[in-house]
């Protein structure tokens, strides 16, 4: 993805989801891709949530249908959110991915089960959890294109050798690293 001014968050957003389910080979309905650069959006402006998720997914079982809904949204997109963007300060924690992806799943399970009135909604909640893992890899491979705190030139070449990615290695070539060369390796 090169630089070029974007007008509003969602249409970066709406650039790198394309690429990286492009990159990952992961196919989306149009409805559900939109979704995903519609969370983005709302949480590059918003606070994710203190409360633990098992919690809230718990609790939604006695709310109104309004409540329920609306904590289950939040629950799975909270979910997708943490598990692509942070996974790897998940495994510091008592917490791993796998409770985020096992809650997620459940909470868009639950809420496609909830909804009645449109199938196009109800569609993007199963789609969502159906492939919830693989929507975690995108939204990864998105976080992989955003600097958030500078350039960290070891920790990118680490990433790098990690990953392989071909974002990273033009980006660390126009850092001014020489990468080894892969094809001296085989």
């Amino acid at each position: 993805m090169d630089l070029i001014p974007h007008a509003t968050v969602e249409s970066f957003f709406h650039e790198a989801v394309t690429e990286a389910m492009e990159s990952r080979s992961v196919s989306a309905t149009e409805h559900t891709e939109f979704y995903l650069v519609g969370l983005l959006g709302e949480f590059a402006r918003g606070r994710i949530t203190d409360a633990p998720l098992s919690v809230k997914l718990v609790e939604s079982q006695t709310s109104s249908p309004e409540e329920r809904i609306r904590t289950l949204k939040q629950v799975g997109d909270t979910s997708l959110y943490v598990t692509g963007f942070f996974a790897e300060s998940l495994g510091r924690r008592l917490v791993d991915p796998d409770y985020y992806i096992g809650i997620g799943e459940a909470a868009y399970r639950e809420l496609a089960a909830s909804l009645g009135a449109s199938a196009a909604i109800q569609e993007v909640y199963e789609e969502l959890s159906d492939k919830f893992p693989r929507f975690v890899d995108v939204l990864h491979e998105v976080r992989s294109k955003v600097s958030f705190s500078g350039t960290d030139v070891a920790e990118l070449y680490d990433e790098w050798k990690r990953t392989r990615s071909e974002w990273l290695g033009r980006r660390l070539r126009a850092l001014g690293l020489i990468l080894p060369d892969e094809d001296a390796r085989h």
